[in-house]
């Protein structure tokens, strides 16, 4: 089973226009998608959309996480929530005309010691070895890295798997407890690394191989429509990479698609080559979407056939 915790959601507001924004006036918009989000949501609707399974974890509150949760049920997603008092925030995406965004991410409730232990409680009754935990996004408003690391720490010792994907710096903080995969994009590469952010393959390559000596297990680096390098000490580096396809009309939540299909996929029990294609042609079909829509399978195996492996 995969669980995915979220301990900051979302509702996401994406709004598209076809003009440049001009702030201090009116703008028009062409369209706009309501959804749930915050990473570890999207992770989940990724996985749902491919047809996969997962149960969702994290808090909620207010009138939006009763939102949050009718959403997900909608969706067909199993969620177990820790309720907390407050409101659960909603970010506003800003779509221009040439496919990039502008976010306004709101700060979200804040998390009291009992709440965080009402969630361990939670957690515990999923610590199943056979469980793969992905942990996204960042940590919420009264919430100490160490009670982060604290829960990454229970995952590992119950012997689960584990995917991180957070900030640059949280991200650095959890290498020690040697995470099973880590999706970092350009700008968390570049945190994690201390050096100048990049999106070609060779120098993400460089960047990233002292990350497996700091305890990292696989490393996904996202380039974009770069593609990908994928490293494990076991294997060959690859870097995968999709043949150019349409202008995209929205990378929102691109990365946590192919999040979404490295667990989905590594839940199949696929090869690490295969899990590497996968989740970049996943990423690809859900940037040639609008809004933060996730890919289909038949949409992603549509990218799949045009999927390029190099080894490095």
């Amino acid at each position: 089973m995969i669980i995915t915790i979220t301990l900051n959601p979302a509702i996401d507001r994406t709004l598209i226009v076809d003009e440049p924004v001009e702030f201090g006036a009116v703008n028009s918009v062409v369209q706009s998608y309501v959804e749930v989000g915050g990473r570890g949501i999207n992770v989940s609707r990724a996985i749902r959309s491919l047809g996969g399974e997962c149960v969702a974890l994290g808090f909620t509150a207010g009138n939006n996480g009763r939102s949050l949760k009718n959403a997900l049920t909608a969706l067909g997603i199993t969620h177990d929530f820790t309720d907390v008092t407050g409101e659960t925030r909603t970010n506003t995406q800003i779509v221009h005309p040439d496919g990039s965004h502008t976010d306004f991410n709101e700060p979200g409730t804040a998390v009291e010691d009992e709440d965080y232990l009402r969630f361990l409680e939670k957690l515990k009754l999923y610590l199943d070895p056979s469980n793969l935990f992905v942990l996204c996004g960042r940590i919420p408003r009264g919430m100490k890295e160490k009670q982060y690391l604290k829960i990454i720490k229970i995952i590992k010792k119950a012997g689960c798997s584990l995917l991180v994907d957070c900030d640059g710096d949280t991200m650095r903080s959890s290498l020690p407890y040697k995470p099973d995969f880590i999706k970092p994009n350009t700008v968390e590469l570049a945190k994690l690394t201390g050096l100048a952010r990049t999106h070609d393959p060779e120098e993400a390559y460089i960047h990233a191989k002292p990350l497996l000596e700091q305890g990292a297990q696989t490393i996904c680096a996202s380039l974009g429509w770069n593609g990908a390098i994928f490293l494990n000490p076991e294997e060959i580096p690859l870097y995968v990479v999709a043949d150019a396809g349409p202008a995209d009309k929205s990378a929102i939540a691109s990365g946590d698609a192919m999040v979404g299909a490295i667990a989905h996929a590594y839940n199949q029990g696929m090869s690490y080559e295969e899990i590497a294609k996968f989740a970049v042609a996943m990423g690809t079909a859900s940037v040639m979407l609008p809004g933060s829509q996730m890919a289909t399978m038949k949409e992603a195996y549509e990218v799949y056939e045009t999927i390029k492996v190099y080894t490095m």
